[in-house]
């Protein structure tokens, strides 16, 4: 190391701000990040860099084993020391949790939970230990939302009356987008009222709100109409694609495709809170083409359709137009005003609805007397409570372990009553650690495992299944782990898993931070492009589950899933017009994995332009699991200035040139570079287009005259490995190391999601590593290792 390293690494002003000497002898404490990135970047090539590398490959391999042995030495002295503290339960895994708790289908349309404070997420995810904190103020919190969902859930009194309510179309209403009173808009039919504006909600005049809590039957008629009048250029809705109507009922909504123009009957039959809203509204992503966006300017195309269609109705509707006093018309024919009655825009029209309800064929209800039996009595606490707590606990009640809450229930009952006691004491159960905290020290070591497992992949309690199959020791084994957790995965068990990993490990809740600028990029606008690129990664993410992929093909496939809309971003003809995303394999090298998606590529850009230091910090620390040095404090970092017609390199270079700075780029730029061609939304450029001086000042972005600076999108690494473009930076992705370095990044960050904090230990990530590299890197065999590894079970 002396011999090799020490020209740059033991003066008094070491590269990178890296002296040899703070390793130590043997690592410790504060010296452990510096012994593992060592052999990080020895095994990869980077150190020594090229220019100066003198090693041959003998002695490198003698330097790696060197490193690792002391690395390992290191772990296994600090394993005890290393357990994962207990962390509390996140927002979401309190609802999943209560829900099952409680054995219901979730906490209740009326938002008992919206009051929470909100969990802070820890570079994206929401399970990081340090970020969740807990307090007094939280405690109240959390007994305000329990009492909420108990209360529709343990139901007093006498049984309400059922109700049946016969909405007419007289009684269907929009919600206004307006402060100020108007009248009601178009829209409104003898029979029907159709939905214009997708902004709107309808509402029932004579049902706004369930009255009490029980089970209701809402039926709904509805049809699509005018599907495929107006082309796709005006609405920005496809013809291929469904009308839908979606019915909120609180903030649980069903979403339905609708027939043209026949009458479909939309049938509900839920449990609904008392207060809960019940509303329609017009879901689609269109309908904003027009003007800026405005949905009024979308009345115009009426004007524009019957000129050109239907010359008798045009003359009419002008010469009606001319009759109207002056107040009531526009100057101009043209303007949208004059055409709101005659748009026929894609729509949904709603005939009307009949409601029944509150149901409750048996008093108390099923689910209740499921909870606390059909006759509860204060008496009997142990026996009835006994059962919540241990799936509220996720483990066996210890004798005398409910003492207390017994004792709350019945003095509680000789003022408010058996049922309304037992509320009581079901919140305590919930505001207790052993139900707010993920694995506090108490339990067997089966139920922390079970408990463990169930929120990495399910985010709630364990269900009996598992619970049972941990207890007899069903799940010691890694085939036995691989096996329950592809059956997981194929029952459709982990699809939270699905969704909230990959936005956390991916920090998707970023991309619309610094959303491309709508002027220019009008179409990420105008189509909420931001959706479609997150629901490609998703659908992305499960396909890679469901065929149970190799890990590496996340980053380098060639292939991904594209709707219509992405499609115009990404320049692939031939995709179906519709909104539907498909797989699409990619021919040029260029895209791909989760390289050439436009969800990275947007989150790491800005509104106007990119920096290829930002989306190398994404790759280095998402990808690659390399955490950059951050620059000094006192560093000035100038923007890069294109107007003077510089590329972005050369200015970067300017600013490299400072010794301080070259250093840590060397290693940082080339993750970048690689992307240059890729706007601020994702799109293949081969120009900067880069606003004059001049035209900045106009206010008309998009109109503005632009120069052409050439992209350059090449770069070298410090192990001397080069690319010209992004098809050889992709290609540089699949080689052993760099394939290693990504699938040893997504171990780190399924470890980060599972135990709320980041492992520190190398030797077990490294463990987890080769275990996946004996299955062929695939992902659910990679997943399983982890969750049979000693950092998962913590044994």
């Amino acid at each position: 190391m002396k011999m090799h390293c020490g020209k740059c690494h033991l003066r008094a002003e070491p590269e990178g701000d890296f002296n040899l000497r703070s390793l130590g002898s043997v690592p410790s404490a504060e010296s452990i990040e510096h012994w593992v990135a060592s052999v990080d970047y020895v095994e990869l090539g980077e150190m020594p860099p090229a220019e100066e590398n003198r090693m041959t490959a003998a002695e490198r391999q003698r330097l790696i084993t060197f490193l690792q042995k002391k690395i390992r030495g290191y772990d296994a002295q600090t394993a005890d020391s290393k357990r994962v503290p207990p962390r509390r339960l996140n927002n979401r895994e309190i609802a999943n949790s209560i829900r099952d708790v409680l054995m219901i289908e979730d906490v209740g349309t009326h938002q008992p939970m919206a009051n929470l404070l909100g969990d802070t997420l820890h570079d994206g995810f929401d399970t990081h230990g340090d970020s969740l904190g807990i307090s007094e103020f939280h405690l109240d919190q959390y007994i305000d939302a329990f009492r909420k969902v108990i209360d529709t859930t343990i139901l007093t009194g006498p049984r309400p009356e059922t109700q049946q309510i016969t909405v007419r179309s007289d009684d269907l209403r929009r919600t206004s987008l307006s402060q100020r009173k108007r009248p009601e808009g178009p829209g409104r039919l003898p029979n029907a009222l159709d939905f214009h504006d997708m902004r709107a909600r309808m509402y029932f005049e004579n049902f706004e709100t369930v009255p009490a809590t029980g089970r209701y039957r809402i039926t709904i008629r509805a049809t699509g109409i005018d599907r495929g009048v107006y082309d796709y250029e005006k609405t920005g809705i496809y013809v291929d694609d469904p009308i839908r109507l979606s019915v909120h009922l609180g903030d649980r909504v069903f979403t339905y495709a609708l027939p043209d123009n026949e009458v479909m009957q939309i049938e509900l039959d839920e449990w609904l809170a008392a207060g809960t809203k019940i509303q329609l509204s017009y879901p689609t992503d269109g309908l904003r083409q027009a003007n800026n966006g405005n949905f009024k300017f979308q009345y115009r195309y009426a004007h524009d359709y019957l000129k050109e269609n239907d010359p008798k109705q045009y003359a009419k509707v002008v010469a009606s137009i001319a009759t109207k006093k002056k107040r009531e018309r526009a100057k101009v024919v043209s303007h949208w005003s004059n055409w709101t009655d005659y748009w026929q825009g894609p729509r949904p029209r709603v005939f009307g609805a009949d409601v029944e309800g509150a149901i409750n064929d048996d008093w108390p209800p099923k689910r209740q007397i499921a909870l606390l039996g059909e006759n509860p009595k204060a008496v009997d606490a142990e026996a009835i409570l006994t059962p919540i707590a241990a799936r509220a606990w996720r483990r066996e009640v210890q004798p005398g372990e409910l003492d207390t809450i017994i004792r709350l229930v019945q003095s509680r009952a000789k003022r408010l009553g058996d049922v309304e006691a037992f509320k009581e004491g079901i919140v305590a159960i919930l505001v207790s650690p052993s139900f707010l905290l993920i694995n506090p020290e108490e339990g067997k070591a089966a139920e922390r495992f079970a408990t463990k497992w169930s929120y990495f992949l399910q985010s709630t309690i364990p269900n009996q299944r598992l619970r049972t199959a941990t207890k007899k020791g069903e799940l010691q084994t890694y085939d036995a782990v691989r096996d329950e957790i592809a059956r997981q995965f194929k029952a459709g068990e982990a699809d939270e898993f699905l969704r909230e990993f990959p936005q956390a490990w991916l920090q998707l809740d970023r991309i619309s931070f610094m959303e491309p600028d709508p002027d220019r990029f009008p179409l990420y606008d105008r189509k909420r492009l931001s959706e479609d690129m997150k629901d490609e990664v998703l659908r992305f993410f499960r396909h890679a589950i469901e065929h149970n992929v190799p890990v590496p093909e996340l980053l380098t496939a060639d292939y991904s899933f594209v709707n219509a809309d992405l499609a115009k971003v990404y320049d692939i003809p031939g995709v179906p017009q519709d909104s539907e995303l498909r797989k699409h394999v990619y021919s040029d090298g260029k895209r791909g994995g989760l390289l050439g998606m436009g969800a990275f590529l947007t989150l790491t850009a800005d509104s106007l332009g990119t920096s290829p230091i930002h989306r190398a910090v994404y790759v280095m620390e998402n990808f690659m699991g390399i955490e950059p040095t951050p620059p000094p404090a006192d560093v000035k970092i100038t923007e890069p200035d294109v107007r003077q017609a510089k590329t972005i390199k050369e200015i970067l270079a300017a600013h490299t040139s400072d010794a301080t700075c070259a250093s840590c780029h060397k290693t940082i730029d080339p993750y970048g570079y690689a992307f240059e061609n890729f706007g601020p939304m994702g799109e293949w450029r081969d120009f900067y287009m880069a606003l004059t001086e001049r035209a900045v000042k106009k206010k008309r972005k998009s109109e503005a005259k632009t120069l052409e600076v050439a992209v350059d999108a090449s770069a070298t690494f410090r192990s001397g490995a080069k690319y010209e473009d992004i098809v050889e930076f992709r290609d540089l992705m699949k080689a052993d190391a760099a394939r290693d370095r990504f699938v040893r990044c997504f171990i780190t960050k399924l470890l980060t999601y599972a135990n709320g904090t980041e492992p520190e230990d190398y030797s077990g990530v490294e463990t987890i590593l080769a275990k996946s590299a004996a299955n062929q890197y695939r992902i659910i065999d990679t997943i399983a290792a982890v969750v049979d590894s000693p950092l998962f079970r913590e044994e």
